[in-house]
Formats: C-alpha cells, structure tokens, sequence
C-alpha cells in the first residue's frame, strides 16, 4: 500500500526590511512577534486572536483578498476548473503569516522558528482534515493592483500551478500591508473529511476521533505525531485512550484506505497541556 501526502510551494518576494519596535493589537491584547507565535495550540490561539484583531504599523487589506480570490475563480474557471470555497482557516493562517513576516522583515513559506503553513492552520483548525495542500507568496510594492498581484502570481509557473490545480477545493487568502511593501498569502487544500466533533485544543482520555469522510475512504486508523514526525500516540476506532500521555505539542493524523493505497489526512494540533 502506498501512502500520500500532497504539498505545494511557492513564493516571489522582494528585498524586506523589520518593522522598527514591538507591535501591538489595536484592540489593548499584546500582540508581540518579537519571538513569533507559541508552540503549543492554546498558546498560540491565543497569541493569533490578538494578532488578528490588528497590528501597529501593519494594514490588513481585506478587499484585496476579495479580490483576489474572485481572480482565482476567474483563472479556474477559463481552465474548466471548479471555484474553490473559501474556508477561514485558511484565510487567518494566511493573515497571521503575513503578519510575521511584515513585522519581522522576511519571506518563507516557514517562520523564523521553522514552522510550515500547513502547521499554522492546524494550529486554527478543529474540525477539517486535509489532503492536498499548497501555498502562494507574494510580496510586492505597495500600490499595487489586486490585477497587478494576480498578473505576478500567473508569472511564476508554481504559483499559477496551485491556482488551478484540481487537488485542491478550498483556498484562503491574506493581504497586509507595511512599510510600502504588500504581502500577499495564498493557501490551498483539499478537504478529504470532517471530524464529527471539534476536537479541543487540550487533549482528555476518550477525546472523540469520529468522523466522515469524502470520497470511498475507510478509516484505518489515527496517530498523533510531533512536528518532527515522532509518533506520539497511535491508535484505531473513534476515540482517544483512558490514558493520554503528556504532549506539548502534537499533531492528529488520520489513515485512510482507498483501494490499494493508504492516504494520511492531516488534522488539528493537539497537546495534553495548555
């Protein structure tokens, strides 16, 4: 049996220089990306509701992600490809990355701590489980066009590929900007199922694992493993243990059959501590 997992990168970016000092949330929270975001779930959920509520220094610019992604469909649908629905997990993990490197002056598809797109938006996401996944960065002058970004991203042979690839069904997009630079995220997925409950971002004994899939998949089984791919936990059926070992940080995967193949569907993130 053979075992899938789909990614898909990108990014075009110009010459980037920090934002001078902390930054705070407009609305009183402390929004400090002096050291990034935290590692385990809470602590990052935490730390993201106040990023995203604004940023000294920093303009969230929510028509241009509008309209970007009415241009995605547009490119899709000239391919005969079907638009993709928008899932706000995606967005935010978005924002927030474009946030990070507004404030802190680079441009990656990981942070300055190491950690992937895909990681973010499960750090947000409590209910979908994903297959396919990719992501677009763009970084250009201030002042320009949501055609004049879209016309950049369709320049790039990968980031024009993720725009109308037929893997992916749902997109989300962010555009922020600072310091006469815009910095514009895309991220893409394909959502494969949907646990039956959220699961929380603190796991207990017996946490719910029950969900439905799209397609033909037949759950195989679930695991729980570290950013660095250290198993933590492993089981099958549709719940947790009565006993859950001490995880700072983790992440659910779940395993699932179709045919001759074994596909792993990413989940949210998860830690037995807050």
């Amino acid at each position: 049996m053979l075992r899938h997992t789909y990614k898909f990168l990108s990014v075009s970016a110009l010459a980037l220089a920090a934002l001078s000092g902390p930054s705070f949330a407009e609305a009183g929270a402390a929004c400090d990306l002096s050291n990034g975001y935290a590692v385990t779930p809470a602590a990052f959920q935490q730390e993201a509701n106040a990023c995203l509520k604004g940023v000294n220094g920093v303009e969230t610019d929510t028509v241009m992600a509008d309209q970007l992604m009415g241009l995605a469909g547009e490119q899709r649908a000239s391919q005969g490809e079907a638009e993709l629905s928008s899932l706000g997990s995606l967005s935010e993990a978005a924002r927030l990355h474009a946030l990070d490197m507004a404030v802190r002056g680079y441009a990656s598809h990981t942070d300055l701590e190491g950690r992937s797109h895909l990681d973010r938006v499960r750090m947000i996401e409590r209910s979908a489980l994903l297959g396919a996944f990719g992501a677009n960065i763009v970084i250009v002058k201030a002042g320009a066009s949501a055609e004049d970004v879209q016309k950049v991203i369709m320049a790039d042979e990968m980031n024009a590929a993720n725009i109308v690839r037929n893997e992916f069904d749902h997109m989300g997009v962010a555009a922020v900007e600072a310091n006469g630079v815009l910095y514009v995220v895309q991220l893409f997925a394909r959502v494969d199922g949907q646990l039956n409950t959220p699961v929380p971002m603190t796991a207990v004994p017996r946490t719910n694992l029950a969900a439905s899939y799209s397609d033909k998949f037949e759950p195989v089984g679930w695991s729980v493993v570290s950013a660095s791919g250290e198993t933590l936990m492993r089981g099958i059926g549709s719940k947790m243990p009565a006993s859950v070992p001490d995880i700072s940080e983790g992440y659910l995967q779940m395993d699932v059959e179709l045919g001759n193949n074994v596909y792993t569907l990413r989940g949210p993130a998860i830690s037995s501590s807050l």
